[in-house]
């Protein structure tokens, strides 16, 4: 039998008669991140960003690719649309930094630097699959999805969560295949 103890609304998890290398987690429900996959940044020009990270401080070689995404798998604030983007990637110990620039369409990218300029954007953060399931996580504990990208696997695709008032920054989710 596996029960729960709440305390100050954390889990402590207490599992009793689990045969060995069982494992489960109560609840099942629950929001789990437990790696930081990158951290981006919105910037006005990838190539020129990517390419200051390198000279200044060593960090590349960038991988940098364009995206583009129909509004039949893309919302933003509950809208279908479509947009493209430029991404810059590179690896810096653990994590990825990521890069991105808006060419076309409405983002919630597009809004960041309208606002706010160049910047930390967001952390994305790995989740299990299916995506709407993990979805439907987030929404019961009251935390909206601002952009939405579905893959053409229905049960796979990243979203990101409108926790700034929560963290001080956007929680990108990746529910994609163990990599």
């Amino acid at each position: 039998m596996a029960s729960a103890l709440r305390i100050d609304e954390l889990s402590i998890l207490l599992v009793f008669e689990m045969k060995p290398g069982e494992s489960k987690t109560i609840p099942e429900d629950r929001i789990m991140l437990p790696e930081i996959a990158h951290v981006c940044l919105v910037v006005k020009d990838v190539e020129k960003t990517a390419e200051n990270f390198s000279k200044k401080f060593g960090i590349g070689p960038f991988r940098i690719s364009v995206m583009h995404t129909p509004s039949t798998r893309a919302m933003v604030h509950g809208k279908p649309v479509d947009y493209t983007l430029k991404f810059g990637n590179a690896k810096v110990g653990s994590i990825r930094l990521e890069l991105v620039e808006t060419i076309e369409g409405e983002t919630i990218y597009k809004e960041y630097l309208e606002k706010h300029g160049e910047g930390i954007h967001h952390i994305g953060v790995y989740t299990p699959l299916p995506f709407e399931k993990e979805l439907e996580k987030w929404k019961n504990e009251g935390i909206d999805p601002l952009q939405v990208n579905k893959m053409e696997a229905q049960d796979q695709g990243w979203a990101y969560m409108d926790t700034s008032k929560l963290v001080g920054c956007i929680i990108e989710i990746l529910s994609l295949p163990q990599r």
